[in-house]
């Protein structure tokens, strides 16, 4: 069995020239429409309050945008460690594999945290995905 970690993004805001786990800075964080997939994944990969034994054990990362629709799907190589104990997740967007899921909706618990875990087996695997799918949930 294995999770997927899902990071639902708020509106794009401002920070004071971030840090990125795999390096570089970021000016903004959040999800405003028209942004590419590394733009997605930039603003999202980090800085997140985890708990790492089950953060680490994930491949994939899903970046919602605040209304759970899938903007970016991500392969997952390594977790990061800052000073404060949030993580920070280094990888890249996965072109092409995942496309049928953009623009699809994954319902989630209502829970105000941004981070939920998914079973791979609980999510519409991509060549499932059918033209009038609206939500990936099984």
């Amino acid at each position: 069995m294995s999770e997927i970690i899902t990071m639902k993004l708020g509106p794009r805001k401002p920070v004071r020239h971030e840090e990125l786990p795999e390096g570089g800075y970021r000016e903004f964080i959040g999800w405003q429409e028209g942004m590419s997939p590394e733009e997605v994944w930039h603003a999202g990969n980090s800085w997140w309050k985890l708990e790492p034994g089950r953060a680490v054990r994930c491949d994939l990362a899903v970046i919602l945008n605040p209304d759970n629709v899938v903007v970016c799907v991500a392969k997952i190589r390594g977790l990061i460690k800052r000073e404060d104990m949030r993580m920070g997740f280094i990888g890249e967007p996965v072109e092409r594999q995942y496309d049928a899921w953009l623009g699809k909706t994954l319902k989630r618990n209502d829970s105000k945290n941004p981070i939920a875990y998914f079973d791979e087996r609980d999510i519409l695997a991509p060549d499932e995905v059918e033209t009038g799918t609206t939500f990936l949930n099984r």
